[in-house]
């Protein structure tokens, strides 16, 4: 049986990275191959090892608050681990609600043994027939530590391709053109994600550069239908931001009034609001069921905006703030399913019979999902 590795973002806090790294392990899984990923830390576990010689980009586009958001989610990230680690119940903003959920829906997935370092990785790597670079933002040179791995330059056999890799912002710096143009060349087969990354990366490598799904895509809607709990409520505006946002959740207060529906706020770390329904803990699955049953969701998150796409929500606006440098993601992909009016202006100005008028024709969705599944797998099988 041929052994595959993927390097992914994985074991993360995040519903997007658990659920995007999970649907790449399983479609591959199904298909009949030995298939694991690859479980190097990041910076934000506990245990993790940094290198002196792999170093992240010098963070050129990084605003003041981005850098503090950054820093408080490492530190929160590493506190909780190392409290896990040390058999304590982690009590600090009522972060140990969401980390059993996490815990348990990522032990669906076989990882390799844990590298606790990049170095370490480099040292004595995992042996697998294919590797498989990931999706998500595996390539984005704003992360906070090395993506060099990203682009398996560690595996020293093995055929190499990449599946819906993300870059997530539109421009490189000279010495970010060299490192991936050289990278890149080493690949026998290299998708990306979305569209702009396919530009940008084939104008700077020389290399043919594939675009397709991401891997949420791989499986059947009814998979994904089938994994999501049904929530105990209904008739509800439901807002999700990666970090909470006061002003998204006024937005979403004021549309819930005028249509004159319940709000919830689904978001590990937020203050008691007696103005809605505060959910922190939600599992993936919960997530999921949360979003396909919600009669709008308001959100700032790509996969969040994905799986409104394709569980079917009724309606979804997305919002792209004016500092969010990675937004290019989210605007490839509403274009893609002909949603670009799904967006929501950088005031929040929209009234709910402003936004009610833009209705979803779901039937034509569902035939434009059919089709990138269909070519997105086949793409994988094909270089697999």
């Amino acid at each position: 049986m041929k052994k595959v590795g993927i390097i992914t973002i994985h074991n993360s806090p995040n519903y997007g990275a658990c659920l995007q790294s999970f649907a790449l392990y399983e479609y591959i899984r199904q298909q009949g191959y030995d298939v694991s990923i690859i479980d190097l830390h990041r910076p934000y576990h506990y245990d993790y090892k940094p290198s002196k010689k792999y170093v992240p980009y010098k963070n050129r586009f990084e605003t003041f608050t981005q850098k503090c958001k950054r820093c408080i989610k490492r530190v929160l990230h590493s506190a909780v681990s190392f409290m896990r680690k040390e058999g304590n119940k982690p009590i600090i903003l009522s972060l140990h609600n969401e980390l059993t959920p996490f815990d348990k829906f990522n032990t669906k997935i076989s990882l390799s043994r844990p590298y606790y370092g990049i170095d370490e990785l480099y040292a004595n790597p995992p042996v697998y027939d294919t590797y498989i670079t990931g999706s998500d933002q595996v390539w984005n040179p704003t992360q906070s530590y090395c993506i060099e791995p990203y682009f398996l330059t560690f595996a020293k056999n093995g055929r190499k391709i990449s599946y819906a890799s993300s870059v997530g912002i539109k421009t490189l710096t000279k010495k970010e053109k060299n490192d991936f143009s050289k990278w890149l060349r080493q690949y026998e087969a290299v998708s990306v994600r979305e569209p702009s990354a396919q530009e940008l990366l084939s104008s700077i490598s020389g290399v043919e550069i594939g675009q397709v799904s991401d891997p949420t895509f791989l499986l059947d809607i009814e998979y994904w239908k089938k994994l999501a709990v049904t929530p105990s409520f209904s008739e509800y505006i439901m807002v999700f931001t990666l970090s909470f946002d006061q002003s998204m959740i006024e937005y979403g207060l004021k549309i819930a009034e005028e249509s004159g529906k319940k709000l919830i706020s689904v978001n590990m770390v937020q203050p008691d609001d007696d103005r809605y329904i505060v959910i922190r803990d939600a599992s993936p699955e919960e997530w999921l069921g949360l979003i396909e049953d919600a009669d709008m969701v308001l959100t700032d998150s790509f996969h969040c905006t994905l799986f409104s796409i394709l569980l079917g929500t009724e309606n979804f606006f997305t919002y792209i703030a004016p500092w969010n440098i990675r937004g290019s993601r989210i605007e490839d992909l509403l274009h893609s399913v002909g949603l670009l009016d799904h967006l929501l202006d950088i005031g929040l100005r929209d009234d709910f019979a402003t936004l009610s008028h833009k209705m979803i024709n779901h039937d034509e969705i569902a035939a434009i999902v059919d089709k990138e599944r269909a070519r997105s797998r086949s793409f994988l099988l094909n270089n697999i």
